[in-house]
């Protein structure tokens, strides 16, 4: 019985600790999900671009203006098509790959770098 009364659960510090740390880690999450969001639409275009019979037939240009109404309807426009998406033939299949890095500033002079690469194979016009 004497031991409850010594029992006197989290101190200030602790809960300051806790508190803090739980405040550092939501502020990096509300400060990393918007790059993560655009990802998402960028990769729901690709994927998009992919189901598409006549994508294979395509040509770059034809595909950049595909993903980038789909990018404009998902608000995700500010995203530059031209130094990031790329075109490669493999045989009778053609690769779209959209490789791109986005810079997150956190605070002061620290920021995390994000990379991000999506492909998707399409079997080539015949």
């Amino acid at each position: 019985m004497q031991n409850r009364k010594r029992q006197s659960g989290i101190t200030m510090w602790g809960m300051l600790f806790v508190l803090g740390t739980l405040a550092f880690f939501m502020f990096l999450f509300f400060k990393l999900l918007p790059p993560y969001l655009t990802d998402l639409k960028i990769k729901s275009a690709l994927e998009s671009l992919g189901r598409q019979p006549d994508a294979g037939s395509m040509v770059l240009p034809q595909i950049k203006e595909a993903i980038r109404k789909r990018l404009e309807i998902d608000s995700a426009d500010d995203f530059d098509l031209e130094k990031t998406l790329t075109l490669e033939a493999r045989g009778k299949m053609k690769v779209i790959r959209i490789s791109y890095e986005s810079v997150v500033p956190i605070a002061f002079n620290v920021s995390a770098l994000l990379n991000f690469d999506h492909s998707i194979e399409v079997r080539g016009a015949e």
